[in-house]
């Protein structure tokens, strides 16, 4: 489709000319002067429409590939870590953020998933975590040369660990219902969570910085072990996916190479 309007942009003039030259022979034709007013209406009628319409695919594409150096500028500024991705993305410094467009992904199963075109080639690896501008996503799973599979937190096995800062730690996970919501479980008797807390991604280094997950809405005490759950608003909007950026740790090779000494 795209090599069809490419096409018809680069030979307009000749089209249009061909089409007034038939405008032309009917005019010749047809010596009626109402008939004659009605073709040049619908002569010039159909050249404004071919000029709009073209103008309005060349424009589309230009605001697809602006889209996409906007993001990749985005991600460039993330990764030196400006004032304004410091509340989403806290020690971004030590990552590299690839961004990657969304070409397919669900919300509404039990087990979602997010597939984005950047893979291997753009230095994409498995275990490497996703987020968006808003808040983290999940963690990438499987990669070709051009593709990503990520796993996001709405996915059974999309559970991670989280944080509230100054309230200690516990894992965030989905039950499987609305995409819009998460719970925050395992939260210690002494750390309360309060509405309004924000809560944040706690994953290995490897897998990326710590990152705005969600906010907490409310909170109840098990009655067992008095530990807190916490039901959490997501911050990423799951129902509108189009960039994400997977975070590249940047020294990961000096992290792997050191050797945890046997016990």
């Amino acid at each position: 489709m795209r090599q069809l309007i490419l096409f018809l942009a680069k030979y307009r003039s000749t089209l249009l000319l061909i089409v007034f030259v038939l405008i032309a022979l009917l005019r010749h034709s047809l010596k009626n002067p109402v008939a004659e007013h009605r073709l040049n209406n619908v002569g010039f009628g159909a050249a404004a429409t071919v000029h709009n319409g073209l103008s309005g695919w060349k424009q589309y594409w230009r605001l697809e590939a602006i889209n996409e150096e906007l993001a990749r500028e985005n991600a460039r500024l993330r990764s030196g870590g400006t004032k304004a991705s410091a509340n989403h993305f806290s020690n971004s410094t030590d990552y590299d953020f690839i961004p990657a467009r969304v070409v397919d992904y669900s919300y509404t199963k039990r087990n979602n998933y997010i597939i984005v075109h950047a893979g291997r080639r753009d230095g994409i690896r498995p275990g490497m975590g996703a987020m968006t501008a808003n808040g983290w996503i999940g963690s990438v799973v499987e990669v070709s040369d051009a593709y990503a599979h990520i796993t996001p937190v709405l996915h059974s096995k999309g559970n991670i660990g989280a944080r509230i800062s100054g309230k200690g730690l516990g894992e965030l996970h989905w039950d499987g219902t609305d995409p819009s919501w998460a719970t925050l479980i395992d939260i210690q008797r002494e750390n309360r969570p309060m509405p309004g807390d924000s809560v944040y991604s706690f994953t290995r280094t490897s897998v990326g910085p710590s990152t705005l997950t969600g906010t907490v809405i409310s909170a109840v005490q098990n009655n067992e072990d008095l530990t807190w759950t916490a039901k959490v608003a997501l911050s990423a909007d799951y129902k509108n996916m189009d960039w994400l950026y997977i975070s590249k740790l940047k020294d990961v090779e000096s992290l792997d190479s050191l050797q945890v000494p046997a016990l």
